[in-house]
């Protein structure tokens, strides 16, 4: 994770309560928390050019103010300067985002769980032998952060984490890790929530 300076609003953190889901207001609220301090994935940061305007996703515009990379590329800090007037339909990139973590507004570790198919073939014929059709490893783990708001799913509970993917909160791991498991041909969003990769 990339940490990132916004200059502009605001100077603290601001929780706002925003629809969990864009598409139906019935569905109840979430807390986003606003903040001049904020983290983005390595990745997204790695693609950013001084003076680019971006878009954070459910804030708006910002203009990449610097990116310092190392020799190997590594991107850290980032500053952004708020551009709420930009229109985020004439940006490339759409970032996810999250608040830095405060004793007040802490971030909650995630594990992203993902299954491949048990075997490597659709059908099996007589012939075929199952050892050989066995695929080598089908679970894929992936640790990250989400926002506060997972805290509140009960198991079962189907979410979208944003330009990641539909996932259901499978079980509570080791006191505040929660786990979860990634939902081929997601249902009806119930919520959407944010995370990064760590």
């Amino acid at each position: 994770m990339v940490p990132v300076t916004v200059v502009g609003d605001p100077s603290e953190y601001q929780v706002k309560l925003e629809p969990k889901h864009k598409k139906d207001s019935a569905i109840e609220e979430k807390k986003v928390v606003y903040a001049s301090s904020i983290l983005i994935e390595q990745v997204d940061a790695r693609s950013f050019n001084d003076g680019e305007e971006i878009t954070l996703m459910n804030w708006g515009n910002a203009i990449v103010g610097s990116c310092k990379r190392s020799p190997s590329g590594v991107v850290s800090p980032v500053v952004l300067d708020l551009h709420l007037d930009g229109d985020f339909r004439q940006t490339k990139k759409k970032i996810t985002w999250l608040a830095a973590p405060t004793t007040t507004h802490q971030l909650v570790d995630v594990v992203l769980l993902e299954y491949d198919y048990l075997i490597t073939k659709k059908k099996l014929d007589e012939q075929d032998t199952l050892a050989d059709l066995v695929t080598p490893v089908t679970e894929f783990r992936t640790h990250a952060v989400a926002d506060g708001n997972v805290l509140e799913l009960n198991k079962g509970d189907i979410i979208q984490f944003e330009r990641k993917g539909y996932y259901f909160l499978m079980a509570r791991m080791r006191g505040a890790w929660l786990s979860f498991v990634f939902q081929t041909a997601g249902p009806l969003v119930l919520q959407a929530r944010r995370l990064l990769w760590m």
